[in-house]
């Protein structure tokens, strides 16, 4: 059992948020195969992808469809195999719209290229290499683009593997671990080489108990590779939290956990970049766990692009009057409004909340008990930061250490007066930078 280290969080057992409904066995995987994928160029921090294709042309799976070149970005690939019939901007919800590559699917898995190389014959260079080129990003939801994360200019001693899902409802990186723990081992061997890192520690929630299991037996003979349990509370998984509750240490407000010699990555951006490297298939699908008001809840392996609507069809559709679409975690997921938007490489999570389950999110004012301070994991002043935005107090802001906050919600869900606090300090942070220009 994992012994709590961070103040704060909240704990957030399965199926306890809003009483929806979650995955009863997250062993079983299914695959789904829609007729069409909608496939944006943009799906990573950084620039857009410039687009490689033209309307008419015939692309096999794994095919560069846009390309970022010297620019901080990643490549983008076809997920299925067939005939692009349109190039356009499609609604992605909230009235953002993205360039997207639409393929129609022929159903052919056309051959890729493969590599063979052993993991003593690979560079580190040759692995940043290939990251690069099969357009891996980081899967734990920030999509940073994991080529430029594993040329880092520190020395890094230890790579810290999360596996730390603790979005209430979510089990697509317990999944993973326990359908795929061979490439995860496989993909940490190959990150530890890129970075040049000699230990290498994987870090499993405890109340994950066959993916905790199913790694420490894959692990038992390797000498550098080893399994932590860490505490089932939200937000574990935070690179904050969990830098904490590994070392003990506190992460650096301004900087990195690479400063102090640590590299984070998530397990399944681990296993895409085993991919990328054997077979040499680029990130072209992933997990997704798809949750709550659904007739049946599932984790589906999906192609990049399928539609919100072709998911929710694949899980036999709404139980109930839909009343709002997440996705990502229920914590820090991004509400769509839309049916036509796009699962992209981010989506590790589809979560729907019908009229019966939807609580009235309509504000009160505050009653100043404290419950948000309680919770805060960075020990931030939530109800002082919302006041300060709205009253556009900027400098106040700054003291008060609005970019300290790491986004995690917890605050908005424990106020009993439906503060949108998340909401406001998030913006409280954007218009910080703006300022600064």
């Amino acid at each position: 059992m994992g012994k709590r280290v961070f103040k704060g969080g909240i704990d957030l057992h399965q199926d306890s948020a809003l009483h929806l409904r979650g995955i009863n066995n997250y062993k079983n995987v299914e695959s789904i195969h829609p007729k069409k994928v909608y496939i944006p160029v943009q799906q990573h921090i950084g620039e857009v992808a410039e687009v490689i294709v033209t309307v008419g042309e015939e692309v096999f799976l794994g095919q560069p469809i846009a390309k970022i070149g010297d620019r901080l970005g990643a490549n983008v690939h076809a997920s299925i195999s067939g005939k692009i019939i349109a190039i356009e901007e499609i609604d992605q919800g909230q009235g953002e719209k993205m360039t997207c590559v639409v393929i129609e699917n022929d159903f052919r898995e056309q051959p890729r290229e493969v590599h063979h190389e052993t993991i003593d014959e690979l560079t580190p260079e040759i692995i940043v290499e290939r990251v690069e080129a099969a357009g891996v990003v980081g899967l734990g939801g920030a999509t940073f683009p994991s080529h430029v994360k594993l040329n880092p200019k520190e020395k890094i001693h230890t790579c810290i593997f999360n596996g730390a899902e603790c979005e209430p409802l979510l089990m697509a990186d317990a999944a993973l671990m326990v359908t795929q723990g061979e490439k995860l081992i496989r993909g940490c061997e190959l990150v530890l080489k890129a970075v040049e890192a000699k230990e290498g520690i994987i870090a499993i929630e405890d109340d994950k108990q066959e993916a905790i299991d199913a790694m420490r037996n894959l692990c038992q003979d390797s000498l550098n590779i080893s399994v932590i349990e860490v505490p089932s509370v939200y937000p574990q998984g935070s690179t904050e939290m969990l830098f904490k509750t590994i070392t003990g240490k506190e992460a650096p407000a301004t900087g990195s956990t690479r400063d102090l010699g640590y590299l984070i990555i998530n397990v399944a951006t681990t296993v895409a970049v085993f991919e990328a490297i054997d077979p040499g298939i680029p990130l072209s699908h992933r997990i997704c766990s798809v949750v709550g008001d659904v007739k049946t809840q599932k984790n589906v392996y999906f192609p990049i692009g399928t539609s919100i609507e072709d998911m929710i069809d694949f899980c036999n559709g709404f139980d109930g009057k839909p009343s709002k679409i997440i996705t990502g975690g229920f914590m820090m997921g991004k509400t769509v409004d839309t049916m036509a938007a796009s699962l992209t490489k981010s989506a590790n999570g589809l979560i729907v909340i019908n009229e019966t389950h939807d609580q009235d999110s309509t504000p009160s004012p505050c009653i100043m008990c404290a419950r948000c301070v309680e919770v805060c994991p960075i020990g931030l002043l939530p109800h002082q930061l919302e006041k300060n935005y709205l009253k556009e107090n900027w400098k106040r802001l700054e003291k008060l250490y609005v970019d300290s906050c790491i986004n995690c919600g917890c605050c908005t869900y424990i106020c009993p007066a439906r503060r949108h606090l998340a909401e406001h300090i998030v913006a409280g942070q954007q218009m910080i930078k703006e300022r600064q220009g």
